[in-house]
C-alpha cells in the first residue's frame, strides 16, 4: 500500500493541487498531512483525492481549528487536534507537526513510521526499525515548488515527486 505524505501547506492552492494530483494518479490509498494547512478552503481541496483517506494533524499556523475540522470531516477525512497515532495496512504509524512532539515515538522503537512537518526542510532516515519522515513544505516562501511524498508501506521505501 502507498501512502502520501505532506506538511506545510500554506493556503498553496495551486501547489496543493498538484500534490493531489499525483496521489491520484498514484493511487495511493492514504493522504497524511501533518499539519499548518492554514485555511479551510485548502482542507477542502482534499476532497478531489480518489479512493484515498485523508488523516491530518494541527499545526501552529492552523489557528482556525474548528473550521479546518468541519472541512477535513466534510469529506470523510480524520483531523486530529495534536497527534495521530494508529495502524495503516498492519504498520504502527505516528504523525505530529512539531518535531520533538515526535521525539517519543522515535525512541520507543514502537513504530514502523513516524511523520512530522513544522522546519520547511525535507527529512528521511531510519532510527532502528523506524522510518522518520518530514516531507518539506508543500509551499515555499516564494509560492513555488515544494515538496511531497510517497511511502510504500509493503517494503517502507519512498518516494520524493516535484510539485
Amino acid at each position: 500500500m502507498r501512502i502520501g505524505i505532506i506538511s506545510d501547506t500554506h493556503d498553496n492552492h495551486r501547489n496543493v493541487r498538484r500534490a493531489i494530483e499525483i496521489y491520484n494518479e498514484q493511487a495511493v490509498e492514504y493522504v497524511l498531512h501533518a499539519g499548518d494547512m492554514t485555511g479551510s478552503s485548502t482542507a477542502s481541496l482534499f476532497a478531489e483525492l480518489r479512493g484515498s483517506r485523508f488523516v491530518a494533524v494541527m499545526g501552529n499556523c492552523d489557528a482556525d481549528r474548528l473550521s479546518l475540522r468541519s472541512a477535513i470531516e466534510g469529506f470523510a477525512g480524520e483531523a486530529h487536534e495534536s497527534h495521530f497515532d494508529g495502524a495503516i495496512d498492519g504498520r504502527a504509524v505516528y504523525m505530529a507537526h512539531i518535531p520533538h512532539v515526535v521525539k517519543h515515538a522515535i525512541d520507543s522503537q514502537a513504530y514502523d513510521l513516524v511523520v512530522y512537518g513544522h522546519t520547511h526542510r525535507q527529512a528521511i532516515h531510519r532510527v532502528g526499525r523506524t522510518l522518520i519522515v518530514n516531507p518539506g513544505a508543500a509551499r515555499n516562501w516564494m509560492g513555488e515548488g515544494g515538496h511531497v511524498l510517497i511511502v510504500d508501506l509493503s517494503d517502507m521505501s519512498v518516494t520524493a515527486p516535484s510539485l
